[in-house]
């Protein structure tokens, strides 16, 4: 397992900050789906992590699996960013 340190999980908090959503927050709702609680549904808080945070931090947040499971409907059709893109081609 991987441990989730404080030096990555801020990106998170950047996220939603003008929702009152701290980086646990979004942690928690993009690990298990479960977006009840919060502002933002589980879809569009994956958007705006997506959209704001790199790939390359992700991967120190989340483990492969993780990450699989949060982003496996995605469309990668609708994401601009060609590395952002490309990242959700190798979770596949």
């Amino acid at each position: 397992m991987q441990v989730v340190t404080n030096k990555y999980m801020h990106h998170l908090e950047k996220v939603c900050s003008d929702y009152n959503m701290s980086a646990w927050d979004v942690y928690n709702v993009l690990i298990s789906k479960n977006d009840d609680d919060f502002p933002l549904a589980f879809e569009t808080l994956k958007s705006k992590v997506l959209k704001d945070v790199p790939s390359d931090i992700l991967k120190n947040i989340f483990t492969l699996e993780e990450l699989k499971s949060i982003f496996a409907d995605t469309n990668v059709k609708k994401i601009k960013n060609p590395k952002t893109r490309q990242f959700i081609n190798t979770l596949t």
